[in-house]
């Protein structure tokens, strides 16, 4: 087994290294909205870095990176529990994403469920160990025991991080990155254990059965979303999920929801989720009898709502509520580029958030015209 070291940094000077690694990183939907936005559309004014870190990087992204003239794009991985980054890559250096090779002080292992490491090209778990590693988790002794464990490949009482993270060593030396072993996903850049939204509906008394599911966000590449299915005593959809996501923070809190007779299951007594109907937003399903568009402006602005949201024009009202309708920073963005397309710089990314309904922001769009 060798002891995998971090190496130099190919065609990135120790400078440019150091300022990465102290730098903020953007999650990659964020950076896809931004070059959806003309990030690098004007040679005078692109970034000549791009940093990314936070979640898992897409080829279409890397690839746009790599081939901007005078702009390159820089993975940086690290979990929470090794501060600050643990490995990097840049697009300069592989034509696929990747998270690269261990920084300084750092070390690295791709370990099978036996802690023996696995050949290059074999998937395995990442396991970190180095100078950056964190004590534990505060007043979480069982979870301290759990994911940091005894490093057999270092000096007496180090100590490794098991990251919980899928990855493989490519003939190159670089990780890439495949997943999760468990559950966990990540939701706007946060780790998000779908179980554990499950747990907090089913402690409701009108919950039967509750099932979490993160899906593919339609309105963001390579993002994720949270839809909760829910089995319900005689309880109102609407109450039971406001009553329930107010104690969850943002991130745990589903933006898509459906109400079913059972939850289907496989044969192995989970749930199947391929089984299972389509989620809507709280707002698309509470939105019957709510008026349509009064004006022109607020029909358009209905549309673009529709088609950021990832619905039916049906589904939209006058007075639909952007966030309650699914919406969120990523998706704000996107909204923003169309209102600014279809009426020019009138509406920010902060209007969206005070301005949440069709009707209001077409009476300022009208107010501004």
């Amino acid at each position: 087994m060798t002891r995998s070291c971090a190496g130099t940094r190919r065609g990135w000077s120790r400078t440019a290294w150091s300022t990465a690694s102290t730098s903020s990183t953007s999650p990659p939907t964020y950076a896809q909205q931004l070059l959806a936005e003309g990030l690098l559309d004007d040679p005078a004014r692109r970034p000549p870095l791009v940093l990314l870190g936070g979640e898992a990087v897409t080829p279409g992204l890397w690839r746009r990176l790599a081939e901007t003239e005078g702009t390159c794009g820089y993975n940086l991985y690290g979990p929470t529990e090794y501060t600050i980054n643990t490995l990097g890559a840049g697009t300069f250096e592989c034509a696929d994403p990747v998270v690269g090779v261990p920084i300084d002080n750092t070390d690295v292992y791709v370990l099978d469920p036996w802690l023996r490491p696995v050949a290059d090209g074999v998937p395995g778990e990442l396991y970190v160990s180095g100078v950056g590693i964190a004590r534990g988790y505060l007043g979480q002794s069982g979870q301290t025991a759990h994911r940091f464990v005894a490093c057999p490949f270092g000096e007496p009482g180090e100590r490794m991080y098991r990251t919980g993270d899928l990855v493989l060593r490519r003939p190159d030396g670089n990780l890439a990155y495949l997943g999760r072993t468990d559950q966990q996903v990540k939701i706007r850049g946060h780790r998000v254990e779908p179980g554990e939204v499950e747990a907090a509906f089913a402690a409701h008394p009108a919950v039967r059965f509750a099932a979490a599911v993160a899906q593919p966000d339609p309105g963001v590449d390579g993002a994720y979303r949270l839809a909760a299915y829910l089995v319900l005593d005689g309880a109102d959809l609407a109450a039971v999920a406001a009553e329930v996501c107010a104690a969850l923070p943002d991130h745990l809190r589903p933006t898509h929801y459906a109400q079913v007779a059972a939850i289907p299951l496989t044969v192995n007594g989970k749930a199947d989720t391929k089984a299972l109907p389509e989620a809507k937003p709280l707002g698309a399903l509470t939105s019957a009898g709510e008026r349509g568009p009064a004006t022109e402006t607020e029909a358009v602005v209905c549309e673009l709502f529709a088609e950021t949201l990832d619905l039916d024009d049906d589904e939209v009202s006058a007075v639909s509520d952007f966030l309650a309708m699914g919406g969120h920073s990523m998706l704000a963005l996107r909204l923003a580029g169309l209102l600014r397309r279809e009426f020019g710089p009138i509406v920010t990314v902060r209007d969206l958030f005070t301005l949440r309904t069709p009707e209001a922001l077409a009476r300022h769009l009208d107010e501004q015209s």
